[in-house]
C-alpha cells in the first residue's frame, strides 16, 4: 500500500507541472507567436525533464516494475499543450525508461505511449473549451489512462503480471485517477486564465444597444466555431435556444453541401489571408428545414493576448431562392415539353437582325446552340440552293408586311452532310406603330421521316401496280377487292372477273380435305399465313404457287383487310425436284447414293434408338469388278452395276434401303429385325444371285461379293461408327477369300486403331527421320567372297523399338508415304556407299528396294537420283534398284519410261521374288534385267531332285542363257548352298552367311576383320 511519503511525492511532482504551467501562462503570447514550433518544442522538453523527475523517484519500485505519476503528466500534456509539445516529452520519458531497463521496460513505454496518445485523442474530440471540462470528466480520463497501464502488465510473463496487478491496481486506480482530476482542473483554469479579457473584448466589439434588435440574425463566434453569444433574430430563424446554440457550433448547422467553401474562406481568416468576406450558404434549422441565407463575416483580433472574435450577419433569402427555384423550374419544364416536342423553336429580333435558337434547332443542323446563335447565316447557308429562293421568298413577304405568318418546307444539307427535309412555320408576334413586323418568332420541324413514309407509299403503290408478283386484297369473309396486274396475268381472270368474287374459285382438289378450313382458321388467329398451295387458271390449268397473307388492316368499320402475295413456282418446284433427285440418287442404277443413304441412316438411328429396335447395315464390294471393266470396257460394267442393283432390290423387303456408293460399293439397310437369322439368309441370298452369271451383251461374266455386317446397338449407336464398322468387316471378307460375309468385330476395331496409330507414327517418323539401313552381304556360293549387300530399311520407333519393314511398308504404300521413305533410303545408301569407297577403299554394290508405287508416281524424278550420284562422285553401277515381278505386270508408260532411263544410265536392276507372281518372262531382256532372285521359299524346301530343286535349276539355266545372273535368297544351311552352286546358281543371301547388320556392326564385322573376304574384283 502507499505511504504518506508517497503521496507527498506525487503533490511534489504536479506541483512542478503547475509551475511550468504558471510559468508558460506568463510568457508573452507575441513571442509564442513568432516562433511556435520553438516554444513548443521547449515546453515538450520541460514536461519530458518533469517526468524524467518523476520517474527518479517511483511512487512503487516492484521486481524492476516502476509506477509513477509519468502517466497523469503525458495525458494531461496531450489534452492541454498539443502534439508536438506532447510527443517530445514521450521521447524524453521513453529513453529515459527505455535506460533504466528491467523486466517491464516495454510495458513502461507503451503505458507513455498510450497515456500521451489518450490525451491527444481528448484534445480532438472534446465538443467543449478546455476550460469547461467537469471534474467528472477529468476523472474519466484517468480512469481510462491507467485502466489501459494495467492492461499492459499482461506484456510481462503471466504470473508475475497477476502478482503486480495483486499488489498495484487498487492504489493506481485510487490515487492516479483523482490525481488526474485535480491537476487538470488546475491546469485549465491557470491556462485560460485569459478569458475574461476576450470577454472585455467582446463588450467593445458589440454594439449593445444594438445587437438585440433588428431584422437581421447577429452571432459572435470563436476560432473554434462555437457561438459566444446569438441574438434573438437569430434563434427565431434556426428555431434554437440560445444556450442550444451555444452548445453547438456553426459548422454543424452549416448544409454538407455548403460547408467547404465556408470552410475554406474561415481559414484563411483565421490565419490573418482575409478580414472579412460574404457567403450565399444554407443552414439546417432545428425542424430540419434548409435556411438560405447571406452572411457577412468580419474579424477581431487583440495581438497581445492572441484574441480571436468573429462577428457575423445572418439575411434569411430563402424565399428570394424559393422564387428563383420556381421561375428555374417554370423554364424547365417549358424547355422540356420544347424538347419533348421535338420543335426547333428560333425568335427574330427583326429591327436588330438578332436570331435565338433552342437546343433542337442546333441538332437539326449538327452544330452547338452557341454557334447557331452567334452565327445564324449557317442555318441559311444550309438550305439547299433547290430551295433557298423559296425560303428568302417567305421571309421577304413578312418582312414587307405582306403577311403575318410563314409556312414553309426545304431540304438543308446539316453539317455531317445529310440532307433534311424541314417544315419551318413562324408568326410576327410584335410590330412598331407603322405595323412593320419588330418581333417574328417560330419553329423549326425536321419532318425527314414524314416525306420518307410519303415516298415509302408511293413506291409500294408503284410496286403494287408493276410487280411481277400476284398481289391481291380481300375481306375476312373471302371477298376480293382489288388485284394488280400481275394477279390478272399468272391467273388468267381480269379485275373485272375477281371484283367482289369469291377466293373459292381458285380452289382445286389437289389440297388435302381441311386444308382452306385450316388456313382461314390461323388467319383469324394470327393474322398471316405462308406456304404453297395449288390453285387453279381461268383455263382450267392446275398450278403451284408460294403464297403469303398478312392482316393490313383491323377495324370496327372496316374489318380485317388481308394482302396475298404469290408467285407461280410450278416450273421453279419440278427443277428442284429434279436436282433434288439428282443430289440424292445415283445416275447410273436409281439407288439412293451416299447423300441420301447417310439421311436415311440418321433418322433410322435416331427412331430405333426411341422405339428400342434393332437394324442392320451391310457393305458390300464386287469381288473382281475392275477385272471386268478393263477387259469388257466401261459400258459393259455399267450395264452389270445396273444388274446387279436390280438383283440386290430382288434380295430385300420393301421397308429395306439399297444404295450404291460408289464405283463397285453398295450398302443394304435391313430395318426392324427381330434376330441375326434373317441378315444371314439375306447375305447368303445376296451372295448366291451375285454368283450366278451376268449377261454382258455376246459375253458371259462372273463375280463374287464380300460383305461386312454390322449391328445397331449392338456394335454402335451412330452413324458414323457404323459406317466404319461395316467397312471394315467388309475389308475383312475380302481379306478372307471373298464371296463371303463377315460380322464386325471389336477385334477389327482395335486393328484398325492400330493402323491408324502406325500410320500418324509413321508420319512423324518420316519428320524426324527414325529409320535406318541394316546391310546384308550377298556372297558369291562359289568362291566364298562377298559381291555386294542389299539394304534393308528398319524403323527405330522411340517406344515400340525396331520395326521391321514387314510390318509397315505396305501402309506407306497405301497412304504413299513409300515415296519420302523410298527416296530417303536411296540417299542414305548413295552416302554409304561413298564414304566406303572413300573410308575403306572398297567400291561396294548396294542393292535398294524400290515400291511399284515409287515406279508409278509422277512426282518422282530419277533425274534427282543421278545428279545426287553425281555429287557424291559415284558411279551408276554402287546402286542396283530390286523391283518385284508385280510391277511388271500392265506396266504404264511411265513406270517404263524410269526403267528404261535406269538401264541407260547404267544402273542394274534386280527381279525380287521371282517364280512368286505374275509371269514375267517377256520383260526379262526388254528391260535389261541383270539379276533375277529366287524366292526364299523354294530355297527353304530344296532336296536333291525334288520339285522345288527341279524349279531352282530350270530358273537358273533359262537366266543363264539370256545372261542374268542369279541370286538365292534365304540361304540357312550349308547343304542348301552346296545344292544351289552345284546347279549354277551365282550367289546367295541368307542367314548361312549372315543376318542383316547395323552400318557399325557391318563395318567391323567385313570391312576391318573380313569375316567373309571381299572379291577381288570389287576392289579399287
Amino acid at each position: 500500500m502507499f505511504s504518506l511519503n508517497v503521496f507527498f511525492s506525487i503533490l511534489e511532482n504536479a506541483a512542478l507541472l503547475l509551475a511550468l504551467v504558471y510559468v508558460y501562462s506568463l510568457s508573452p503570447t507575441h513571442q509564442r507567436k513568432v516562433a511556435p514550433f520553438l516554444w513548443q518544442f521547449l515546453m515538450g522538453a520541460v514536461i519530458g525533464t518533469i517526468g524524467v523527475v518523476i520517474m527518479m523517484d517511483p511512487l512503487v519500485h516492484q521486481q524492476d516494475i516502476l509506477f509513477d505519476a509519468r502517466t497523469v503528466v503525458l495525458c494531461l500534456s496531450g489534452l492541454f499543450f498539443g502534439g508536438i509539445p506532447t510527443l517530445v516529452a514521450t521521447i524524453i520519458m521513453a529513453l529515459y525508461r527505455y535506460h533504466l531497463g528491467g523486466v517491464a521496460v516495454w510495458v513502461g513505454i507503451c503505458a507513455l505511449s498510450s497515456s500521451a496518445l489518450i490525451g491527444l485523442i481528448w484534445r480532438r474530440y472534446r465538443r467543449h473549451e478546455l476550460d469547461q471540462i467537469s471534474y467528472r470528466e477529468f476523472y474519466l480520463l484517468g480512469v481510462i489512462v491507467h485502466s489501459l497501464l494495467l492492461l499492459w502488465l499482461f506484456l510481462l510473463p503471466f504470473d508475475q503480471a497477476l502478482d503486480a496487478l495483486r499488489t498495484v491496481s487498487l492504489p493506481i486506480m485510487m490515487v492516479l485517477p483523482l490525481l488526474t482530476m485535480i491537476i487538470g482542473h488546475l491546469l485549465a483554469k491557470i491556462v485560460f486564465r485569459g478569458r475574461d479579457i476576450q470577454v472585455k473584448l467582446q463588450e467593445d466589439f458589440l454594439f449593445n444597444n444594438q445587437f438585440d434588435i433588428g431584422n437581421i440574425g447577429i452571432s459572435i463566434t470563436t476560432k473554434t466555431k462555437h457561438w459566444l453569444r446569438v441574438n434573438p433574430y437569430l434563434c427565431r430563424m434556426f428555431g434554437y435556444s440560445e444556450n442550444e446554440l451555444k452548445a453547438l457550433t456553426w459548422a454543424e448547422l452549416t448544409h454538407p453541401d455548403d460547408l467547404n467553401k465556408d470552410l475554406l474562406l474561415f481559414e484563411k481568416m483565421v490565419k490573418g489571408e482575409l478580414n472579412e468576406y460574404e457567403i450565399d450558404k444554407r443552414f439546417i434549422a432545428k425542424d430540419g428545414s434548409v435556411i438560405y441565407t447571406h452572411v457577412t463575416i468580419a474579424c477581431r483580433r487583440h495581438v497581445q493576448d492572441n484574441t480571436f472574435l468573429v462577428i457575423a450577419g445572418f439575411l434569411d433569402i430563402t424565399h428570394q431562392k424559393q422564387a428563383e427555384q420556381d421561375l428555374l423550374q417554370s423554364n424547365e419544364q417549358l424547355a422540356l415539353v420544347l424538347d419533348s416536342s421535338e420543335l426547333g423553336v428560333w425568335d427574330w429580333d427583326v429591327q436588330h437582325n438578332r436570331i435565338s435558337t433552342n437546343r433542337y434547332s442546333a441538332d437539326i443542323l449538327g452544330c452547338s446552340m452557341e454557334e447557331l446563335n452567334l452565327h445564324p447565316k449557317l442555318w441559311i447557308n444550309a438550305i439547299q440552293l433547290k430551295d433557298k429562293f423559296k425560303f428568302l421568298r417567305s421571309i421577304n413577304e413578312i418582312v414587307k408586311g405582306r403577311c403575318i405568318s410563314q409556312r414553309v418546307e426545304y431540304q438543308l444539307t446539316n453539317m455531317d452532310g445529310d440532307s433534311r427535309w424541314i417544315l419551318q412555320t413562324g408568326r410576327v408576334v410584335d410590330v412598331d406603330d407603322k405595323g412593320k413586323p419588330l418581333r417574328v418568332c417560330g419553329t423549326h420541324s425536321d419532318i425527314t421521316d414524314i416525306k420518307q413514309v410519303e415516298d415509302s407509299l408511293s413506291i409500294a403503290a408503284s410496286v403494287y401496280q408493276n410487280s411481277s408478283e400476284a398481289m391481291s386484297v380481300f375481306t375476312a369473309k373471302g371477298i376480293i377487292i382489288d388485284s394488280n396486274p400481275a394477279f390478272s396475268f399468272i391467273t388468267g381472270f381480269s379485275q373485272q372477273d375477281i371484283q367482289d368474287q369469291h377466293l373459292r374459285m381458285f380452289e382445286t382438289d389437289l389440297q388435302p380435305q381441311h386444308f382452306y378450313q385450316q388456313l382461314s382458321q390461323q388467319l383469324s388467329q394470327q393474322g398471316h399465313w405462308h406456304g404453297e398451295v395449288w390453285m387453279r387458271r381461268k383455263n382450267g390449268e392446275n398450278y403451284l404457287i408460294l403464297l403469303t397473307i398478312n392482316s393490313i388492316i383491323r377495324t370496327k368499320s372496316q374489318g380485317a383487310r388481308f394482302v396475298a402475295l404469290f408467285s407461280d413456282i410450278t416450273e421453279k418446284k419440278q427443277t428442284e425436284e429434279l436436282i433434288w433427285r439428282q443430289a440424292n440418287y445415283d445416275a447410273l442404277t436409281g439407288l439412293p447414293n451416299r447423300r441420301m443413304l447417310l439421311t436415311f441412316l440418321n433418322q433410322e438411328v435416331f427412331h430405333s434408338d426411341r422405339q428400342h429396335n434393332h437394324f442392320a447395315l451391310m457393305f458390300l464390294d464386287l469381288d473382281y469388278f475392275k477385272e471386268i471393266n478393263d477387259t469388257l470396257g466401261h459400258d459393259m460394267g455399267d450395264v452389270l452395276l445396273i444388274e446387279t442393283a436390280e438383283r440386290l432390290k430382288n434380295c430385300v423387303r420393301e421397308t429395306d434401303v439399297v444404295a450404291r456408293l460408289g464405283g463397285d460399293e453398295f450398302t443394304i439397310v435391313l430395318t426392324n429385325l427381330e434376330d441375326t437369322h434373317g441378315v444371314e439368309r439375306v447375305a447368303q441370298q445376296i451372295l448366291k444371285r451375285l454368283s450366278e452369271p451376268y449377261l454382258l451383251g455376246d459375253q458371259t461374266a462372273y463375280i463374287s461379293g464380300s460383305i461386312g455386317i454390322t449391328l445397331f446397338p449392338d456394335d454402335a449407336k451412330t452413324t458414323e461408327a457404323l459406317l466404319k464398322n461395316a467397312d471394315q468387316a467388309m475389308y475383312s471378307a475380302k481379306s478372307h477369300g471373298r464371296n463371303r460375309f463377315n460380322y464386325f468385330t471389336s477385334a477389327m476395331q482395335d486393328n484398325a486403331q492400330k493402323r491408324m496409330s502406325l500410320i500418324q507414327d509413321l508420319k512423324v517418323a518420316i519428320i524426324q527421320q527414325q529409320f535406318e539401313l541394316y546391310y546384308q552381304p550377298i556372297v558369291d556360293l562359289s568362291r566364298q567372297q562377298i559381291i555386294k549387300v542389299e539394304a534393308l530399311i528398319r524403323w527405330n520407333h522411340p517406344t515400340m523399338g525396331l520395326i521391321p519393314p514387314a510390318d509397315f511398308i505396305s501402309i506407306a504404300e497405301e497412304t504413299g508415304m513409300i515415296i519420302d521413305i523410298g527416296n530417303w533410303a536411296f540417299y542414305q545408301a548413295c552416302e554409304q556407299a561413298a564414304k566406303w569407297k572413300t573410308q575403306f577403299n572398297h567400291h561396294i554394290q548396294i542393292s535398294i528396294n524400290m515400291s511399284p508405287v515409287q515406279f508409278k508416281d509422277e512426282s518422282t524424278d530419277v533425274e534427282n537420283w543421278f545428279k545426287q550420284m553425281s555429287l557424291l562422285a559415284l558411279p551408276t553401277n554402287s546402286i542396283c534398284i530390286e523391283i518385284t515381278e508385280s510391277l511388271l505386270h500392265d506396266i504404264e508408260p511411265n513406270v517404263e519410261a524410269k526403267l528404261q532411263a535406269y538401264g541407260n544410265a547404267g544402273m542394274q536392276l534386280s527381279l525380287d521374288d521371282f517364280g512368286t507372281g505374275y509371269s514375267s518372262l517377256p520383260y526379262l531382256t526388254k528391260y535389261n534385267v541383270d539379276y533375277l532372285k529366287i524366292d526364299k521359299s523354294f530355297v527353304g524346301r530344296l532336296a536333291a531332285k525334288n520339285n522345288d530343286m527341279c524349279l531352282c535349276e530350270a530358273i537358273i539355266a533359262m537366266a543363264h542363257k539370256l545372261g542374268i545372273k542369279v541370286i538365292a535368297e534365304g540361304i540357312e544351311t550349308e547343304s542348301q548352298r552346296r545344292l544351289l552352286a552345284f546347279a549354277g546358281c551365282d550367289y546367295g543371301q541368307g542367314y548361312l552367311f549372315s543376318h542383316a547388320l547395323c552400318r557399325d556392326d557391318f563395318e567391323q564385322k567385313y570391312l576391318v576383320e573380313k569375316a567373309i573376304p571381299l572379291q577381288a574384283s570389287q576392289q579399287i
